[in-house]
């Protein structure tokens, strides 16, 4: 039999005796792959989100989200409004190598929205279209857009979504020029060496003598001031300061006739625009107004007011240049604009419904242009009436009924997008934005508490809109605060970070997200959408140290935290856990803590000193040590792409906090070393006790029977852990190859925000004899969705890797290819070729999992010594017409058996099902792996012809009328949560027990099964306090009939976890997401069915009523019930142990908010069955 938990890893290197023959039946299990290639397929890719999904929002919530649309939304992401750049008259076109250049270097993450960058990677800052001048550029607001409508195509099937922007009126389209200011108390100079120190721009008038008549004629104005020579020849210009930085983010706006280059001077008149010249009062009116009597060209006396960043130049000199096109209007203080209302795609979403929802978003979504009639989101407004904006949201929120359509009540939230900080209050007035030098200036402040919230201030814009977002929070409405620019940087202005947390904080969401570039902004409305909830979550199966309970034996799980303290960063432990003797149910004592153990190991140098970390190094092909003198050339500029840092970040990847944010540094703080432990399942590795009756294995296992036992399990840390069973301290780890591309990230202060997975995938372990003869352990894994490779360690002596240049020749192989995808395919061991070949041949088999560039379903078998490929099939290719290449394809994990159920000997076949419901049968009987041959066994297809995803492993025994009836029986479920859109999924799933019936070759569907019929019982039925399942007792002709299945009874109820088999009772956990019914989570169900008919049993099986017993009250409409509620949780593989004192077989399942214990009567099967678990 099979099944890829810790657990069951665990009974299969611990049990003992092994015998060849099993009494009447026998279960095996196994895993496999091979064939040849064909042509490559589009692919389809699923949205593997870098977010668990069980952290899922209930359904359909409702998210306002809230642009804050304010004029400095046109700059670039460092503060340059670029707008209209690049699109002068020929007569200002030399400007276009100053002012208004042509072109701009496409950033990571963000794609031109009209015309693509070109061969250099450049884009035009504004392309004509129908006469009409269009953004390109990567303003804040086109970021902005773009990570909304991703955001939006992604989430619309499961949420409604509505949008608005402030409130603006008379908006005038103007040209823009950048200014400059000359440097303190200086006018400007002109040079063609520039000295450290200083500040420079590209001269405007520089060879102003072959420019157009305009700017020559402007330029000569400013070079009779400054002198000819100087002037024209002097590529340079030095500054104090520009409208550019990030702090001021401005352009002059106007509709008037100015020239293209001007030079403002003598003045500001009054000296500055602070106290005793002007008020705060005075500020608040907008009465604020500098101005220089003299200009060049001569226009007279010229001056200024402060923009929305508080800012108004008074330096001794001032020179402006044209750049393009904006926006100015004024704005309402009290309300915003709702531009789009809350929309839905449906409660059941279509691929047209989904579009038609997304197109009533599209028009406003488009980039700016210059003209007022286009129905775009224009960055128009004057100041930022934040606190007036979000007054709409609550406004809007509050007398919102449901959307959706499913009369559920819906959670809502407001995201705000904004690149400043309030400045217009509730009443109109004006607000310099804290940590500018207006508001130093002005004498505005604010103070904070330890917990980030706002202690004083006395600026009421900022007062407004803590007081709206917090009666938002009261009215049960969270506010996320993304902060949008170089302005809001943290590392840039620490008093404007410290603003937006503080509004994030009143809105009940903890910390703001700061997004300075556009993928960052992504992933921050990505992590707010998929992670609106926080807590501990446990996804990982249960491990055990023994099978038969006893006073030593010990439950090992592994768990997560998303927002840990004092971090609120991501977060995981392994616990050992002490199981009662008698009930087998875990106690209140921990033995031991991985979690607190790792944060002691690496405590003072112990970073360095006391971990042995190895990596794999594809150019040496070998293993080597994580240091930063042994990696190659590539790992090391994959750890510091931006920076000269990466022989840090490798420390801090070690353990080292030296460099965290906490100790002054720049790196990311953790509140633990240990990274989250999401989907990896815990592998506990003893001693030898495999079934191989080979001479040497007998000596091996007898050499070993002492062995140190090892927890092995992976981490979203980058690495692979190995830990001491008995204490719980770090042995060593190894950081697959793979995961090098996103090593980098781990740094990132803003990674809580941006979580990825990384060595995500569970590892499995065998015993295999080498081509010296020798026998080892060795351990192979893959990462899920953090990589693309499979890797195998050596484990035979753990207690031997006790320095990284051991632990590092311990590493036996990276596998990779181009046609593999995230390695979701838990490799598995097996015996192949003959039992008289020296030494005995082994391989490794896995499927290439999900998103591969083939789209198909490979299967792989690997040298488990070398990692040298042996056979590779495309199951797809060798049966024509077995897959859609229109849908996305991958092979699931894979089980492995021998046909006659022989333990100990070759395989012989190979199962595994994939994402279009195949069920595919390798024979690899032949020691030849060229004769291996495909065969499709069975196509899951529901009720009404749709292909049921295939995610789990198959449970593999002998057919139930063995050896009457030879062949093979496979057990599994259908079911996937892969993607978002999984989680609104609800496509009735099915169990099936399928018959490989000997020389049948066609390919089976459910017509050719008997059904069975669950049906639910819904609590409150004749006392029941639980929801339960009954099924039916439907007879299996077996001459005509090849096996039987049931149908899931509740629509959206899947199978995404390994079933189990044991004494005849078919065992899974049946998981709901939240997002098919009203709720706040998954609920899952527990379900026992016999394996013989797919029924029930004779006698009791659960305890329904809970008193501790299994008999007739145990019945429900004279029939014995086979499945029953767990909890309003997401429930994993079963584990299962015992028996107890009370001979029930016990079983441990464990639950996303804790383990469940549960019993079931252990002598209901009508015959004995022993059983096999090798994965």
């Amino acid at each position: 039999m099979d099944r890829p938990t810790d657990t069951l890893q665990y009974r299969k290197r611990n049990r003992k005796p092994w015998r060849i023959a099993i009494e009447s039946l026998a279960l095996l299990v196994f895993c496999a792959i091979t064939f040849p290639i064909p042509a490559v397929h589009a692919a389809p890719a699923l949205n593997l989100p870098n977010i668990p999904l069980i952290m899922a929002s209930p359904i359909h919530p409702q998210v306002f989200i809230a642009i804050g649309n304010s004029e400095s939304m046109d700059g670039n992401l460092s503060g340059a409004i670029m707008t209209g750049s690049g699109s002068l008259a020929s007569s200002l076109s030399s400007l276009s190598n100053s002012s208004s250049p042509l072109k701009y270097l496409v950033p990571t993450g963000f794609t031109p929205p009209v015309q693509a960058a070109d061969a250099s990677g450049q884009a035009p800052y504004t392309v004509t279209q129908s006469g009409v001048l269009v953004d390109n550029s990567p303003s804040r607001l086109n970021v902005a857009k773009q990570g909304v409508q991703a955001i939006l195509e992604n989430y619309l099937p499961t949420t409604d979504f509505a949008l608005a922007a402030y409130s603006t009126s008379s908006v005038q389209s103007y040209n823009t020029w950048v200014y400059y200011m000359s440097p303190t108390g200086s006018n400007f100079s002109f040079t063609n060496t520039q000295v450290a120190g200083n500040r420079y721009v590209i001269n405007p008038c520089y060879n102003y003598g072959s420019a157009s008549s305009t700017i020559s004629s402007n330029c000569s104005s400013l070079a009779s001031f400054y002198g000819t020579t100087l002037v024209s020849s002097s590529q340079y210009m030095q500054i104090g300061a520009s409208s550019d930085d990030p702090e001021i983010s401005d352009v002059l706006y106007s509709s008037g006739s100015l020239a293209g280059v001007f030079l403002t001077y003598t003045g500001p008149s009054p000296a500055t625009p602070f106290p005793p010249n002007f008020s705060l009062s005075n500020y608040n009116a907008g009465n604020v107004f500098l101005s220089y009597s003299k200009s060049l060209p001569n226009i007279g006396s010229f001056g200024t007011g402060p923009t929305n960043a508080g800012f108004v130049p008074y330096s001794k000199q001032v020179i402006y240049a044209r750049r393009g096109f904006g926006y100015y209007g004024n704005q309402s203080a009290s309300t915003g604009n709702v531009l789009v209302q809350m929309t839905s795609a449906g409660t059941i979403p279509t691929t047209t419904s989904v579009t038609n929802a997304l197109n009533l978003f599209l028009p406003y979504l488009k980039p700016e242009t210059n003209s007022t009639s286009t129905t775009e989101i224009k960055a128009s407004a004057l100041q930022s009436p934040i606190a007036g904006l979000l007054s709409k949201a609550n406004s809007y929120l509050t007398t919102l009924g449901s959307t959706s359509g499913n009369g559920c009540p819906q959670q809502k939230f407001v995201i705000l997008i904004s690149d400043g900080l309030p400045t217009m209050d509730l009443s109109g007035k004006r607000w310099p934005p804290l940590g500018s030098a207006a508001a130093a200036g002005y004498g505005v402040t604010a103070t904070f508490n330890a917990n980030g919230s706002l202690n004083t201030t006395n600026n009421q814009a900022l007062t407004d809109a803590i007081n709206t977002i917090k009666t938002l929070k009261n009215n049960g409405i969270l506010t996320y605060v993304i902060g949008l620019g170089a302005g809001v940087d943290p590392t840039i202005n620490s008093q404007a970070a410290s603003t937006l947390t503080a509004m994030a904080v009143a809105g009940g969401t903890d910390n703001y997200y700061p997004a300075t570039d556009p993928e960052t902004l992504v992933n921050s409305l990505n992590t707010i959408m998929v992670a609106i909830q926080n807590g501990t979550f446990t996804t990982s199966a249960a491990a055990v140290s023994s099978t038969h309970l006893n006073s030593d034996t010990v439950e090992y799980q592994a768990n997560f935290v998303s927002s840990d303290l004092p971090y609120l960063d991501w977060t995981g432990n392994l616990f050992a856990i002490q199981l009662d003797p008698a009930t087998g149910a875990p106690t209140s004592t921990v033995i031991w803590s991985a979690q607190t153990q790792l944060d002691n190991l690496v405590a003072g140098t112990g970073w360095s000193t006391n971990r042995f970390i190895a990596t794999w190094d594809p150019v040496a092909v070998s293993g080597i040590p994580f240091r930063w003198d042994s990696i190659n050339t590539t790992q090391k500029a994959l750890l510091q792409p931006t920076d000269l840092l990466g022989q840090s970040r490798l420390e801090y990847l070690r353990g080292n906090s030296a460099l965290e944010k906490r100790n002054g540094g720049t790196f990311r703080n953790r509140s633990h070393i240990l990274g989250d432990i999401v989907d990896s399942q815990v592998v506990y590795v003893g001693a030898p006790d495999a079934p191989y009756l080979d001479p040497g294995y007998v000596a091996f296992a007898k050499a070993q029977i002492n062995r140190q036992p090892v927890l092995y399990v992976g981490a979203n840390d980058g690495m692979l852990h190995a830990f001491n069973a008995t204490n719980g301290e770090e042995l060593f780890a190894f950081i697959p190859n793979a995961v090098f591309d996103n090593l980098d990230k781990l740094t990132a202060p803003l990674y809580n925000q941006s979580h990825i997975f990384y060595v995500n995938g569970s590892p499995q372990s065998g015993d295999v004899q080498f081509s010296d003869g020798n026998w080892h352990t060795i351990l192979v894994g893959g990462e899920n969705a953090g990589g693309k490779s499979i890797y195998a360690l050596d484990i035979t002596y753990p207690s031997a890797l006790t320095s990284e240049a051991n632990v590092a020749s311990s590493v036996l192989w990276e596998f990779t290819d181009t046609d593999m995808g995230y390695t979701y395919s838990t490799p598995q061991i097996g015996q192949i070729g003959t039992t008289t070949s020296t030494p005995l041949t082994f391989a490794v088999f896995f499927g290439n999992g999900y998103n591969s560039a083939i789209n198909s379903s490979i299967l792989y078998a690997i040298n488990p010594q070398t990692g040298a490929l042996i056979k590779k099939i495309d199951l797809c290719a060798a049966i024509s017409g077995s897959c859609n290449t229109s849908l996305p394809q991958g092979l699931s994990s894979v089980s492995l058996a021998h046909k006659d159920g022989l333990q100990g000997q070759p395989i012989t076949v190979v199962y595994a099902g994939d994402l279009q419901g195949n069920l595919w049968a390798v024979n690899v009987s032949d020691a030849d792996p060229a004769n291996w041959s495909v065969r499709l066994l069975f196509q899951a297809r529901d009720s009404g012809g749709t292909a049921q995803p295939i995610t789990t492993a198959p449970i593999v025994t002998l057919n139930p009328n063995y050896p009457r009836k030879q062949g093979l029986f496979i057990l599994f479920g259908t079911g996937q949560l892969l993607a978002p859109s999984d989680l609104l999924n609800t496509q009735t799933q099915t169990v099936y027990g399928v018959w490989d019936k000997p020389l049948t070759t066609v390919t089976y569907t459910r017509n050719d099964l008997q059904q069975q019929t669950l049906s639910l019982v819904a609590p409150g039925t004749s006392g029941l306090s639980s929801s339960i399942l009954t099924v039916t007792a439907n007879t299996i002709n077996w001459n005509n009939k090849l096996g039987w299945f049931a149908d899931l009874a509740v629509a959206g109820q899947r199978i995404i976890t390994n079933p189990e088999l044991i004494n005849g009772t078919f065992i899974a956990t049946l998981n709901t997401p939240p997002l098919t019914a009203c709720g706040v989570g998954f609920s899952s169900m527990l379900l026992e069915l016999n394996y013989l008919t797919g029924g029930s049993f004779l006698r009791a099986q659960i305890d329904i009523n809970g008193d501790g017993g299994f008999d007739v009250q145990d019945q429900y409409n004279g029939a014995y019930p086979v499945g029953i509620t767990l909890s309003n949780s997401y429930a994993n593989s079963p584990t299962v142990l015992g028996p107890n004192q009370s001979n029930h077989i016990v079983i441990l399942i464990t639950q996303s908010n804790g383990v469940q214990t549960s019993i079931i009567n252990p002598n209901n099967t009508p015959r004995k069955i022993g059983w096999w678990q090798i994965q």
